[in-house]
C-alpha cells in the first residue's frame, strides 16, 4: 500500500466483530484502520502487516451475509430430476474480480453476465460455470467433482472456490439405489 497521508485515514479503530469480514466470509474482531474512501482494512494502521481489506457485513440475529451486487443474489440451481436421471447437471457462479467472494446463480443471472448485460454489475463480477456429478459410486463421484473444482479454479483463476463449497464433494448426491 502507498504512503496515505494523515487526513486521509483513521487508525486505531476496533470491532468486536460485528462490521466486518475477511474476503472468505470469516467475521473480523480487532484493530483496522479506515480510509477516506471508505475501505476498510485489518491493522491499526497502513503499517501494520498484512493490510487485508475487510467487507462490511448485515447482520441478522447470528448470522450474517457479506452484501452483494443488487442485481444479484444467491439463487442456486438445484438439481433436477432429469439432471439425477443424466448423472450430472451444470452449477452456475459469479465471482468479484479483485477478490474471492463468489455467489452461485441461476442460468439466466449467469447468462446476463457472460453477455455483459446491462442489468448487471458484469466489470465486478467473473461468471463461471462447473460441471458436478450427482450419481454413481460416492468416492468417485466425490473425487470428480474435487477434480473438476480445482481445475476450474485454475482455469478460470477463481481460487477460494473449494473454500466457497466447503469442500462438499457429494453436495447433490444421490444413490442410484
Amino acid at each position: 500500500m502507498s504512503y496515505i497521508p494523515k487526513n486521509k485515514i483513521q487508525t486505531n479503530l476496533y470491532t468486536p466483530g460485528r462490521e466486518y469480514a475477511t474476503d472468505n466470509g470469516d467475521i473480523y474482531i480487532g484493530y483496522y484502520h479506515k480510509l477516506s474512501n471508505g475501505k476498510a482494512y485489518t491493522g491499526k494502521t497502513q503499517n501494520d502487516k498484512p493490510n487485508l481489506e475487510l467487507l462490511p457485513v448485515e447482520l441478522g440475529g447470528d448470522k450474517f451475509q457479506l452484501p452483494q451486487s443488487s442485481s444479484t443474489s444467491y439463487s442456486p440451481l438445484l438439481p433436477t430430476p432429469q439432471d439425477y436421471k443424466n448423472g450430472e447437471f451444470i452449477r452456475y457462479f459469479i465471482c468479484r474480480r479483485n477478490q474471492s467472494l463468489f455467489i452461485e446463480t441461476d442460468k439466466t443471472t449467469f447468462t446476463k453476465y457472460k453477455q455483459q448485460n446491462s442489468t448487471v454489475s458484469y466489470r465486478l463480477y467473473k461468471p463461471f460455470s462447473l460441471f458436478w456429478v450427482l450419481t454413481g459410486d460416492i468416492n468417485q463421484v466425490a473425487q470428480t467433482n474435487k477434480n473438476v473444482t480445482e481445475l476450474t479454479e485454475v482455469k478460470e483463476k477463481v481460487l477460494g472456490l473449494s473454500l466457497y463449497l466447503k469442500e462438499n464433494w457429494a453436495q447433490y448426491y444421490k444413490s442410484n439405489t
